[in-house]
C-alpha cells in the first residue's frame, strides 16, 4: 500500500485510526471480565503507547505529555493497582478525547493551543488517589518496589529546586534545560541498555541529574524507564534533542519537553524568597472540565477525509491514462484526415478506455463503512451512561464498501438514528424489567451489500413506535387530516416521522427526540440516491433501514422534454414508454388515470409538477409508465429525445431536498439538465 500525502497528514490519518481503535478498545477493556487479564488492556496500552511516541516523534509535546499520562493510568490498571471504574474510564476517556481535539487542531493548523495541564493533573491525581486508597487497604507497600519506581517515570515529580541549583552553580547566563523521558523495550537487559544510553547523553549534553539515580538503574530495578535531565546551549531545538535519542537503536521511545522557563521560576522564587505554591492548591484552578465530557470526538460524525489506493490500482491507472493519450491523438488524426468510418471505430474504442477508467476510479473512492461509524461504540457508551441506561451497543458489516462522497452524507444521519435509538428507544433498565424485558436493551447496526445497493440498518430492541399515536399526534398537528389518517397503512404511518418538524415526543431532551431532525435524514439520504424504511412493533423495538447505492450515481437516463424544458428520468426506474393515443386515460374523482394490467395508475403531467409555463398538451405527448416498485404512476411529457449515461450532482443548499429533483446533469454541449426524483414528484 502507498499513502500520497506530506508528513503532517499522514500523521493526523494515522493519529485519527489509533483513537479511533484506543476508544473502542477501552469499551472492550471496561466490559471486560477481567480487565487484567483481557487484550484489551493490552491493546489499550499498545496503542496508547504509540501514541504518545508519534507526538513526541512530531514535537506535540503536550499532546505526548497527555497521552505519557492516559498510558500511566493504563499501566496501574495493567498491573493490578488500580481496578477498572467507570469513573477511571471517564477519566481515561477525557484524555482521549483531548487527544482527538489536538489531532483536530493539528490538521486544521499545523498546531495544537489546547491546554492538557488540568486533565493531566485530574489523571495524575487519579493515580495517587487510587495508590493511596490500595495502601490503606491492603499495608504500605515494599520500600524496594518504591525505589524500583512501580509507575512510568512521568509519574515521578520534576525536581524543580534541584534543577534550578545546578543551573545556578553551572553559571551559565543563557541555558536550556530538557527533560527527556526514556523509554527501553523490556527485554531483560534493558538496564544494560539504558547504561548505554546514560554514556551517550552524558557526551552530548551536560547531565543534570537522573531520576531514578544511576545506581537504581545500574542494578536494573527499574521499569524500563528514566527521567534525563539534560542542560543545553539556547540554540539546540526539541526536535534536535528527540532525534538525538531516536538515532540511538537502544532507544525504545521518547518524549522530550523543554522545562526552562519552569527552571528559571523556581530559581527566582527561592532567590526572592517566596514560599512554593502548594500542588494542591494549583492542580485545578480556573479547570470546570468535567472528567467525563467530551471534546466532541465521541458525539460528531466523521468524515472521509483521506483514502488508500492499492499500488496496482496506481499502475492501472497510470496504464489507462497512457492509453487514453494514445486514443486522443489518434482522433485528431482521423479528425485531420476526415475518416468518419475510422473516427467511429476509435471513438467505440476511446469509449471503452473511458468506461474501464471510470470504472477504477470509482473502485478507488470506495471506502469501509467503519471509517465513520467506528466511533459510534463510544457515542452509545457514553449517552448510556450519562442516562443511566444499560446498552449492548453492537455493529455488523461495517466492512463493506461505499463511495467516499456517499459515507461523507451518511455520518450524521446515522448518528442521529443512533442518538435516537438510545434516548427514545431504549428504556431504562427498570421499565424494561417491569415489562419482562432483561435490564440490558440492544442496538445493532447491521451493513449488507446486494449488488450496487448497499443497505444500513439501526435497529434496537425497545419501546418501538406506536401507530395510533403517531397517526392522532399527525391529525393534532396539521400533518395529515382525520379522513387521511383512517386509510393510511402501518408502513405509510411510520413514513409521517419523516415530516418536517413532527415529534411524538412531549418532553425535549438534549440528545434527540424520536422524529426531530428525521426529515433532515430523510432529505440527506434520498439527495444521495438513497431511500428509508421503517418497521416497528410496540413493546419490541424498531428498524431503519437506509438503501444507498455503492458509488456515485453515475446512471443512465432518459431525457424528456416539457414545453422548451429537458428533464432526465433514470431508465432504471422506467417500466414501458408508449405514446398518449396508445393509452387509454380515464378521470376518477377529478385525476386523470390510466389503467395497465387491470392496475389503476395516476397519471401526472409534469408541465404541472414542474411549473413548467406555456406548455399545450396535445396528442403527440409520451406516457413513461414508471415501475410498480419504485412508485405506481405515469409522468405526461411532451417528448422523448434519447438516453444517456450521466453524473447526477445533489443539490446543497437551498435546493437540497427539493421534491421531485435529485439534482442535475451537465451535458457535454454545457447543458444544464434536472434529474427527476420521480418517489417525491
Amino acid at each position: 500500500m502507498v499513502r500520497v500525502s506530506d508528513p503532517t497528514s499522514t500523521f493526523v490519518q494515522e493519529s485519527q485510526e489509533d483513537i479511533q481503535q484506543l476508544n473502542n478498545a477501552l469499551l472492550d477493556l471496561e466490559n471486560a471480565d477481567d480487565p487484567e487479564n483481557s487484550d484489551a488492556i493490552e491493546t489499550v496500552f499498545r496503542v496508547a503507547h504509540n501514541l504518545k511516541g508519534n507526538f513526541g516523534v512530531m514535537g506535540y509535546t503536550d499532546a505526548s505529555e497527555i497521552a505519557h499520562a492516559v498510558e500511566d493510568l493504563l499501566d496501574c490498571i495493567r498491573s493490578g493497582e488500580l481496578s477498572v471504574t467507570g469513573e477511571r474510564m471517564d477519566l481515561i476517556f477525557s484524555g482521549v478525547d483531548l487527544l482527538d481535539q489536538m489531532v483536530q487542531e493539528i490538521s486544521a493548523d499545523g498546531e495544537t493551543e489546547a491546554d492538557p495541564e488540568a486533565t493531566i493533573e485530574e489523571i495524575r491525581a487519579s493515580i495517587e488517589a487510587g495508590e493511596a486508597g490500595d495502601e490503606a487497604e491492603s499495608g504500605v507497600r515494599e520500600s524496594a518496589e518504591d525505589e524500583a519506581g512501580s509507575s512510568v517515570s512521568s509519574d515521578r515529580a520534576v525536581p524543580l529546586e534541584a534543577l534550578a541549583s545546578a543551573v545556578a552553580d553551572d553559571d551559565r547566563e543563557e541555558v536550556d534545560v530538557f527533560r527527556t523521558v526514556v523509554e527501553f523495550e523490556e527485554t531483560g537487559s534493558e538496564h544494560v541498555d539504558a547504561m548505554f544510553v546514560i554514556d551517550a547523553i552524558e557526551d552530548e549534553y551536560d547531565l543534570l541529574t537522573l531520576e531514578p539515580g544511576n545506581d537504581v538503574i545500574e542494578e536494573g530495578e527499574f521499569d524500563a524507564t528514566f527521567d534525563a535531565y539534560v542542560l543545553t546551549d539556547p540554540s539546540v531545538s526539541t526536535d534536535e534533542v528527540t532525534a538525538f535519542y531516536e538515532d540511538n537503536r537502544y532507544v525504545d521511545g521518547v518524549s522530550v519537553s523543554r522545562i526552562t522557563d519552569d527552571v528559571v521560576a523556581e530559581h527566582d522564587r527561592h532567590s526572592s524568597g517566596d514560599d512554593a505554591t502548594d500542588p494542591e492548591d494549583d492542580a485545578g484552578a480556573g479547570d470546570d472540565t468535567d472528567a467525563g465530557s467530551s471534546s466532541g470526538f465521541a458525539h460528531a460524525s466523521q468524515e472521509v477525509e483521506s483514502i488508500r489506493v492499492d499500488v496496482e490500482q496506481v499502475d492501472q491507472l497510470y496504464n489507462q491514462v497512457e492509453e487514453m493519450v494514445t486514443s486522443r491523438i489518434k482522433l485528431r488524426k482521423i479528425v485531420e484526415e476526415n475518416d468518419l468510418v475510422e473516427a467511429e471505430d476509435e471513438l467505440e474504442e476511446h469509449g471503452k478506455i473511458t468506461a474501464s477508467l471510470q470504472d477504477t476510479v470509482l473502485e478507488i473512492r470506495l471506502v469501509p463503512l467503519k471509517k465513520i461509524v467506528g466511533n459510534f461504540p463510544r457515542v452509545v457508551r457514553d449517552l448510556a451512561r450519562k442516562q443511566e441506561k444499560e446498552i449492548d451497543f453492537q455493529m455488523e458489516g461495517v466492512d463493506i464498501e461505499m463511495d467516499r462522497s456517499i459515507l461523507n452524507e451518511l455520518g450524521d444521519p446515522l448518528m442521529h438514528l443512533i442518538r435516537n435509538a438510545v434516548d427514545h428507544g431504549i428504556e431504562s433498565p427498570a421499565e424494561r424489567e417491569r415489562t419482562g424485558k432483561p435490564p440490558e436493551g440492544t442496538i445493532k447496526l447491521i451493513g449488507e451489500r446486494d449488488r450496487d445497493r448497499v443497505s444500513v440498518t439501526v435497529q434496537d430492541d425497545g419501546r418501538g413506535l406506536d401507530v395510533e399515536e403517531i397517526r392522532e399526534k399527525a391529525i393534532d398537528q396539521g400533518v395529515i387530516t382525520e379522513e387521511e389518517g383512517r386509510v393510511l397503512e402501518d408502513s405509510e404511518v411510520y413514513d409521517l416521522i419523516f415530516h418536517p418538524g413532527f415529534s411524538t415526543t412531549e418532553e425535549v431532551t438534549e440528545v434527540s427526540g424520536r422524529g426531530v431532525g428525521m426529515d433532515v435524514v430523510n432529505q440527506v439520504v434520498r439527495g444521495v440516491d438513497g431511500s428509508i424504511n421503517v418497521e416497528s412493533e410496540p413493546g419490541a423495538g424498531t428498524s431503519v433501514t437506509l438503501m444507498l447505492p455503492v458509488s456515485v450515481a453515475i446512471v443512465r437516463v432518459l431525457f424528456v422534454t416539457v414545453g422548451e424544458e429537458t428533464y432526465g428520468v433514470p431508465i432504471k426506474n422506467i417500466d414501458e414508454i408508449s405514446e398518449l393515443e396508445d393509452v387509454t386515460i380515464e378521470t376518477v374523482e377529478g385525476r386523470e388515470t390510466v389503467t395497465h394490467d387491470e392496475r389503476v395508475y395516476p397519471l401526472l403531467p409534469l408541465d404541472d409538477r414542474l411549473d413548467v409555463p406555456d406548455v399545450e398538451p396535445s396528442g403527440d405527448d409520451m406516457v413513461v409508465r414508471i415501475k410498480d416498485t419504485v412508485r405506481q404512476v405515469c409522468l405526461r411529457c411532451s417528448d422523448v429525445v434519447g438516453q444517456e449515461e450521466v453524473v447526477i450532482k445533489p443539490f446543497e443548499g437551498v435546493l437540497s431536498g427539493a421534491p421531485g429533483i435529485s439534482g442535475a446533469s451537465v451535458l457535454g454541449e454545457g447543458e444544464v439538465v434536472m434529474i427527476l426524483d420521480v418517489d417525491t414528484l
